[in-house]
């Protein structure tokens, strides 16, 4: 009946199956346009757009609360250090208080019970001369890792003076006070 040999029967076989499939596909499409209700399709679109915006508020209330929490513990942590340095505060400006009645009563300030800070700064006191200052600074420098060149450089005055001032304030390998 047909001969298969043939080349225009296998194109014509061929074409015929490539016009069902598109008709077929033509008949689909139109079948899915006729079922489709633009309504619901609507309703199932503006749902799930609510409930992505549900999710992402959802989201944000949790970044907020979480921030809110961060931030009233920085200020708890804030307020707790303030505390304790006005307690500081408090104890240094009882400890002054009496010093000063204690000098206003004429006791000298090795009579009394000077704290170690007092202390440091009665010795300190008795070791500087008119350029106290800038003993201070030549030592402070010093134990900043400043060479007796460099202090003297800054100071302009000759590396010898500095090692002078070095060898009188800096505090001894043996003492209690370093």
């Amino acid at each position: 009946m047909f001969d298969l040999n043939n080349t225009n029967t296998i194109l014509t076989g061929v074409l015929i199956l490539v016009i069902a499939w598109s008709l077929r596909r033509n008949f689909r499409a139109q079948h899915k346009s006729k079922n489709r209700d633009p309504l619901e399709e609507a309703r199932s679109e503006l749902t799930s757009m609510e409930q992505n915006q549900m999710n992402r508020l959802n989201q944000l209330e949790v970044k907020l609360y979480d921030y809110g929490r961060e931030v009233e513990a920085r200020s708890e942590d804030r307020l707790r250090v303030l505390d304790e340095l006005l307690q500081e505060a408090d104890q240094e400006i009882n400890r002054l208080r009496t010093q000063l009645a204690l000098a206003q009563q004429g006791l000298s300030a090795e009579q009394s019970a000077a704290g170690p800070d007092i202390l440091m700064y009665e010795q300190e006191r008795r070791r500087l001369s008119a350029s106290a200052e800038q003993r201070l600074m030549m030592v402070y420098l010093s134990q900043a890792g400043f060479s007796a060149q460099e202090i003297s450089n800054c100071f302009q005055c000759s590396p010898q003076e500095v090692e002078k001032v070095l060898a009188e304030d800096l505090p001894r390998p043996d003492s209690e006070t370093a």
